[in-house]
C-alpha cells in the first residue's frame, strides 16, 4: 500500500500534492470540528433537559406530600396536571413509603424505577435511570416539619414515599441534529474560504520550485555551470542559494580530482609545510579528518588548527624538541573545522636539505577519539557507579581525602550523609529489580537536585547513598544546622511519589550524618560514623535523620550484646509469657494479652522495646513469634479444662515479618491442630503497618483465619494512615485504642476527641473496641460513657507469670 501511494505521489507536482493534501486536511478538519462541536453541544443540551428532569420531580415531590398524607389521589391532581404539560414529560407516578401505587399517569415504568431504589432513597430528586428513548427520575417526598414547632429545626421528617417522572429524549435528538447540520454548515463555509487562499499561496510558491527542479534536471544531465536565480519565500530562495553552492563546490571538487592524481595519498592525514611552518600541501585523509578542504588551509600556519586545550608551554616543548631532534610525536588536541575538538597522535618529521637546513616539515597523524573514549569508559567503570552514573566509593573516598585537607587549610567544615532506602528490600522482592533499578537511578537524579554543585553524590552499592558536603562553616553548631537543611531536603525530595514503569510507588530514607572539622583520623572512621547514624535513624521510626554521636558507638556495642543473646534465648528457654487481664465494664474478666518477657540469666529482665525491634530486624522475630504462640495456644488449652477458665480469649500479637510468611496461615492451623483449643478463644493483633503493607494478602489470611473461627484485633489503632476504605474491606472483629491516646484523657489534648470518634467508627462498623493503657478511674469512666466496655491497664492488673495470674483469677 505505502509503495503504491509512493508511486502515485511521485507523479504528481509539488503543487498538486500539496493542493490535495491541504484540501483534504482542511475537510477533514471542517468534519472534525463539527462533529465535536456537536457532541459538546449535545452533552451541554443533555445536562440541561436532565437538569430540567431534576427539578421538575423535585418539584412534583414537594406538591405531593399532602397526597401521599391523606392518601388521596385527588390531592396531587393539579401538580400532576402542570407536571405532564411540560415538554418531554411522557409520564409519572406517586407512590407511597410501602411501594403502592397512589397515582400514575402515561408511561411511567413503574417495575424499572422502583428496581434500582431498593439501596434507598437519595435526599433530592435525582436521575434513577436511562433507556435508549428516555429518562426516569424519582425522588423522596417528606413530611414537612410544622412551622409552630419550636424544635422545627431539629424534629426528623418522615420519608411518606417517592414520585417517579420519565422524561422523552426526542428534544435531545432533535436539538442535537440541528446543531450538528449548523456546525456543519459553518465549518465548511471557512473551509472553502481557506481553501481558496491556499491554492493562491500554492500558485505563487511553485512557481520557483519549478524553475529549480528545471535547473537541478540540467546538472543531472552534466552540465556544470547551470544555476539558479533564487525567488519566491525565504525558504525556497535559501534552497536556490544552497543549490548555487552546491554547484560551486562540485566545480572545485571535479578540479581537486583532477590534482588528486599526482597527491601523495594514505590513511594518515597528511600536511606539507615549508620551512616557516606555512602549509603548503595536504591529503584527502587530513580533509577527512579536520574539516578542511586544502584551498582553505594551504598558505596559512597550523595554528589554525589549535584547541587552546594545551598552553604556551606546551608548544614550546614541541618545539624545542623539533629543534633538538628534527622529530617530535605525541598526543595533541586539535579542532575541527566544525568545532569540533578531538584528540589525534601526531608525527612531525623535519625534512634537511644539501645543506643541513630544514627545507620542509611533515606531519602525519590520526584521530584517536575512539581509543580515548575507551580509555574514558575503563575510567568511568573504575570510579562510576555503572546504573545510577553516580561516583562510586573509590571516588569518593578519593574526593573525601581532598576536602578533608581542603578543609583543614582553608579552615571550613564538611559533612556525610549516609543514607538508606526504607523497605527497598520489600520492593524489589515484590515487583523484581527491574522495579529496583527504576527506583534507584531516580533517587540518584533526585539527589543530585538536592546538593550544590561542588557537592558529591555516590553510590555505595544497593540501595545506600553517601553525600559529601564541602565548604561547611567551620563552627560545628552552624555545619551541623547546614547538613541538616541538606538532609532534611533530602528526606523531603525523596518521600515524593515515584512514577515507575507506569505505576506509583512510595518510598522513604533514613539518614546519618556526621561531620568533620580539622579531621585527623582514618577516613574509614568518618564513613562508620554516618553509617552508624544512619542506622540510629532507622531505629528513630525511618524516614528521620540522626547525627553522630560517640553515644551510638556505645548502644551499637550494647546492641550487638543482645542480638547475639537474643539468638540464644530461645534454645535456653529464657522467654516467659506474661498475661494481663481484659476485662469488659461490669468488671468480669473476659480474657487476657499474651507479652512476651526476656528474663536474661544475667542481666535480669530486658525489657521489650530493647529486643523486639531487633528481633524484627533480624529477622529472629518469626522463630520467636512461633514459639509464643503455640505456648499460648497450650495455655488455653490448660484453661479450657477449669470452668472459671474456660471462657476466657487469649490475645496474641503478630508481627509484620512473621504474617507476611507464605505458609503463615498453615503454621497457625497447624497449631490450633497440635494443641487441639477452641479457635473462638484465639485473638491474633495486627498492628496498622502490618495491614497497609499489603491490603490484598491481608484480607486473604485474615478471612482464611477467620474460616477456622480466629478472630482479629487492630493493635494500635489512630496512630497510622489507616484509610477507610480499607478498614470497611478488612475482616477485623475489634479495634484497640493505644494507650498514647487513653494516657492523656483529662489533658488539654485532641486525643480525647480522637478516642471518641475511633469508638464511633468502630461502633458504625459493628466491631468491638477495647482500650489499653487504662491507669486511672477518670480514664475508665470516660471511656465508658463515650460507648468503651473493655479495657485493659494496670487499672485492672499488671503483665503476670502463668502462675500468679492463675492465682489472680481465683481471687477474683
Amino acid at each position: 500500500m505505502n509503495k503504491k501511494f509512493a508511486a502515485f505521489s511521485q507523479k504528481l507536482t509539488f503543487q498538486r500534492q500539496l493542493g490535495i493534501t491541504v484540501t483534504l486536511g482542511i475537510l477533514f478538519l471542517a468534519l472534525f470540528s463539527s462533529v465535536v462541536g456537536s457532541l459538546q453541544g449535545n452533552e451541554r443540551v443533555r445536562h440541561d433537559l436532565i437538569e430540567q428532569g431534576r427539578r421538575i420531580t423535585e418539584n412534583l415531590a414537594r406538591q405531593s406530600s399532602l397526597a401521599l398524607i391523606y392518601a388521596s389521589a385527588d390531592n396531587a391532581t393539579e401538580a400532576v396536571n402542570a407536571t405532564m404539560a411540560f415538554p418531554g414529560v411522557v409520564g409519572l407516578e406517586i407512590r407511597n413509603a410501602n411501594g403502592n401505587v397512589l397515582l400514575m399517569r402515561g408511561n411511567a415504568d413503574p417495575a424499572g424505577l422502583l428496581g434500582e431504589t431498593n439501596g434507598g432513597l437519595q435526599a433530592a430528586a435525582m436521575l434513577n435511570a436511562e433507556s435508549s428513548g428516555a429518562w426516569h427520575f424519582t425522588a423522596p417526598v417528606y413530611s414537612q416539619p410544622s412551622a409552630e414547632s419550636p424544635f422545627n429545626d431539629a424534629a426528623p421528617r418522615e420519608l411518606l414515599g417517592h414520585v417517579s417522572v420519565v422524561m422523552s429524549k426526542a428534544a435531545l435528538t432533535r436539538m442535537t441534529t440541528d446543531i450538528f447540520i449548523t456546525n456543519l454548515a459553518t465549518s465548511f463555509s471557512f473551509a472553502l474560504l481557506f481553501l481558496l487562499l491556499i491554492r493562491f499561496l500554492t500558485r505563487s510558491m511553485a512557481r520557483p520550485l519549478d524553475q529549480l527542479s528545471a535547473s537541478m534536471g540540467r546538472a543531472q544531465n552534466g552540465e556544470s555551470q547551470v544555476r539558479v536565480v533564487p525567488a519566491g519565500p525565504k525558504d525556497i530562495a535559501d534552497m536556490a542559494h544552497a543549490f548555487n553552492s552546491m554547484m560551486s563546490v562540485q566545480e572545485e571538487r571535479e578540479a581537486a580530482l583532477r590534482i588528486a592524481a599526482i597527491a601523495f595519498e594514505t590513511e594518515e592525514g597528511m600536511m606539507v609545510t615549508d620551512e616557516n611552518a606555512v602549509i603548503i600541501r595536504v591529503n584527502q585523509a587530513f580533509t577527512r579528518l579536520t574539516g578542511y578542504s586544502a584551498g582553505e588551509v594551504i598558505g596559512k600556519n597550523p595554528s589554525m588548527l589549535k584547541s587552546d586545550r594545551q598552553g604556551a608551554e606546551f608548544y614550546r616543548h614541541m618545539w624545542e624538541s623539533m629543534r633538538r631532534d628534527n622529530y617530535w610525536q605525541g598526543e595533541i588536541w586539535n579542532r575541527r573545522k566544525n568545532g569540533e575538538i578531538y584528540p589525534e597522535w601526531l608525527n612531525i618529521t623535519a625534512v634537511i636539505g644539501k645543506d643541513g637546513r630544514v627545507t620542509n616539515y611533515v606531519g602525519a597523524f590520526i584521530d584517536f577519539t575512539e581509543r580515548k573514549q575507551a580509555e574514558n569508559e575503563i575510567h568511568h567503570l573504575a570510579f562510576y557507579d555503572p546504573l545510577s552514573q553516580l561516583p562510586n566509593r573509590r571516588l569518593l573516598l578519593d574526593r573525601l581525602r581532598q576536602a578533608v585537607s581542603t578543609g583543614a587549610r582553608n579552615q571550613a567544615g564538611g559533612a556525610l550523609l549516609f543514607l538508606d532506602l526504607d523497605n527497598f528490600k520489600t520492593l524489589n522482592d515484590t515487583k523484581g529489580h527491574g522495579i529496583g533499578d527504576l527506583l534507584l537511578v531516580e533517587v540518584a537524579k533526585r539527589l543530585q537536585a538536592c546538593v550544590r554543585e561542588g557537592d558529591t553524590v555516590a553510590r555505595f552499592g544497593g540501595d545506600e547513598f553517601v553525600l559529601l558536603l564541602e565548604g561547611l562553616s567551620e563552627e560545628r553548631a552552624q555545619a551541623a544546622v547546614q547538613a541538616q537543611g541538606v538532609g532534611g531536603k533530602v528526606l523531603e525530595t525523596l518521600s515524593q511519589p515515584y512514577i515507575l514503569d507506569g505505576n506509583e510507588f512510595h518510598s522513604s530514607s533514613s539518614v546519618g550524618i556526621t561531620l568533620f572539622i580539622n579531621y585527623k583520623e582514618k577516613l574509614d572512621e568518618l564513613l562508620k560514623q554516618a553509617d552508624t547514624a544512619m542506622y540510629e535513624a532507622k531505629k528513630s521510626g525511618r524516614n528521620t535523620l540522626r547525627f553522630f554521636d560517640p553515644v551510638m558507638q556505645d548502644e551499637l556495642e550494647a546492641r550487638a550484646q543482645i542480638e547475639a543473646g537474643l539468638r540464644e534465648a530461645l534454645r535456653r528457654q529464657e522467654f516467659r509469657l506474661y498475661y494481663q487481664m481484659q476485662i469488659n465494664h461490669a468488671g468480669r474478666i473476659i480474657g487476657a494479652e499474651v507479652l512476651l518477657r526476656w528474663i536474661h540469666p544475667e542481666r535480669g529482665l530486658i525489657p521489650p522495646l530493647q529486643f523486639i525491634p531487633l528481633a524484627e530486624e533480624t529477622g529472629l522475630i518469626i522463630p520467636i513469634g512461633q514459639w509464643v504462640l503455640e505456648n499460648a495456644c497450650r495455655q488455653l488449652k490448660a484453661w479450657e479444662a477449669e470452668p472459671r477458665t474456660r471462657d476466657l480469649q487469649l490475645a496474641v500479637n503478630v508481627s509484620g515479618r512473621q504474617f507476611r510468611q507464605a505458609d503463615f496461615v498453615a503454621q497457625v492451623r497447624g497449631i490450633l491442630e497440635r494443641t487441639g483449643i477452641n479457635p473462638l478463644r484465639l485473638k491474633l493483633e495486627l498492628t496498622e503497618s502490618i495491614v497497609l503493607d499489603d491490603v490484598a494478602d491481608t484480607i486473604a489470611k485474615m478471612l482464611a483465619l477467620r474460616q477456622t473461627g480466629v478472630s482479629f484485633s487492630m493493635d494500635d489503632f489512630g496512630t497510622g494512615y489507616s484509610s477507610l476504605s480499607y478498614l470497611t474491606q478488612l475482616p477485623f472483629n475489634q479495634f484497640k485504642i493505644d494507650q498514647s491516646f487513653v494516657r492523656h484523657i483529662g489533658t488539654k489534648t485532641p486525643d480525647a476527641t480522637i478516642i471518641q470518634t475511633i469508638i464511633g467508627m468502630a461502633n458504625n462498623l459493628g466491631m468491638e473496641v477495647i482500650a489499653e493503657g487504662v491507669e486511672t478511674r477518670e480514664q475508665r469512666d470516660f471511656l465508658e460513657a463515650n460507648g468503651c466496655m473493655l479495657y485493659q491497664g494496670y487499672l485492672f492488673g499488671m503483665p503476670l507469670p502463668h502462675e500468679e495470674f492463675d492465682t489472680l483469677l481465683g481471687m477474683r
